[in-house]
């Protein structure tokens, strides 16, 4: 095999989980004093907003992808368009049109190294034509969306029928949909010591909309869709158990169960792992991995490291990888072969040069 030009040692690998922030997004967080321009990184703010150099300047960051082996990355910032849009002061619509922007600006910059998905507002129809331009004429690999919108008793999940529009259009065109937890999670009022908001709020957001997906049969209604639930899949490799017992009893035998409480999911929980979810690996945790890996199955789980807002990962979560997976073939399936079949990159499955099968080694 010939090697990839940043020196990797493998043919491809594909980030699925990449937070890249163009010149017209930095300088609106700037504008709105999330971060000063003037001062050096890392920094926050009153509302613990923590500003790396990573996330706010691309060239920099785009060159630590490189030294990471990325050969291609799959920009989204689907789990923050509340947050964007509130931040820019303008209606969902509005924002997205602006992350499309900037996000073929990006792409256009960075010629081979990014492909983009439609970031979304999963319960606003109203989205539907950015959404079609962005995959019609902008090419976009999958369809970004939060976990959960809305705060409180406020906080709608992706159960809600207002998101049906999405499910149906997804299925339809064979688009993953990648699901991603919103700045703010479930339970926040609790977390804001310890940065917990992110290491534990977040991850429960995921797997509280996954679990509701489950259970008001969303994928029976759509037995094709495929999401992708970053993280590991929240917390569902350590709940997954649970969810298949809840199942089976599930209201049996009481009289009167209470309105919309009862499961509705013609299949235990678990199997829906392995037709209907998909999973990242952003984790730092080989445990997790192979949790994943045996709640999934390795053509299940693709790469993704949250670069960008996370300062570091990419190399940490190919060092993971590489001690999970002892096979060549299951390594190259997390790393870049099944994103490159469910996104539909085009990627070749051959070397480029010799056209010899790709066999590729540590």
């Amino acid at each position: 095999m010939i090697a990839p030009s940043n020196g990797s040692k493998y043919r491809a690998i594909v980030d699925t989980h990449r937070h890249p922030v163009g010149a017209g997004l930095r300088d609106k967080m700037a504008e709105a004093g999330l971060f000063d321009p003037k001062k050096p990184f890392p920094q926050t703010n009153a509302q613990d907003f923590v500003a790396y150099r990573d996330f706010l300047d691309l060239d920099y960051g785009v060159s630590k992808q490189r030294e990471g082996g990325v050969t291609l990355s799959i920009a989204s910032n689907g789990g923050e368009v509340d947050w964007i849009s509130g931040m820019l002061k303008v209606s969902t619509v509005d924002a997205l049109k602006f992350l499309y922007d900037e996000g073929l600006e990006i792409k256009d910059r960075f010629p081979g190294e990014f492909e983009l998905m439609a970031n979304a507002h999963a319960l606003e129809e109203s989205c539907l034509p950015i959404v079609e331009e962005m995959i019609g004429k902008g090419g976009a690999k999958a369809i970004a969306i939060s976990s959960s919108y809305g705060d409180g008793t406020d906080r709608v999940f992706l159960d809600s029928p207002k998101a049906e529009w999405l499910w149906e259009y997804a299925e339809a065109n064979d688009i993953v949909v990648h699901v991603h937890p919103p700045m703010v999670a479930l339970g926040h009022e609790s977390l804001m010591q310890y940065r917990l908001n992110e290491e534990i709020g977040r991850p429960f957001d995921s797997t509280v909309t996954a679990a509701r997906m489950i259970g008001s049969g969303v994928f029976d209604r759509h037995p094709k869709l495929q999401v992708l639930i970053v993280h590991l899949g929240g917390g569902l490799t350590s709940t997954i158990g649970r969810l298949d017992f809840n199942w089976h009893l599930n209201y049996n035998g009481v009289a009167n169960p209470p309105a919309g409480r009862a499961y509705t999911n013609k299949r235990k929980p678990s199997e829906y792992c392995k037709t209907n979810i998909l999973v990242d690996g952003m984790g730092f945790s080989a445990l997790g991995l192979r949790a994943a890996i045996e709640m999934c199955g390795v053509d299940r789980v693709v790469f993704g490291s949250d670069y960008g807002a996370v300062p570091y990962g990419i190399k940490e979560h190919v060092q993971i990888v590489e001690d999970v997976l002892t096979s060549q073939a299951d390594r190259d399936l997390v790393l870049w072969k099944t994103s490159n079949r469910i996104f539909r990159l085009g990627l070749p499955d051959t070397d480029p040069v010799t056209s010899a099968p790709v066999t590729a080694g540590p």
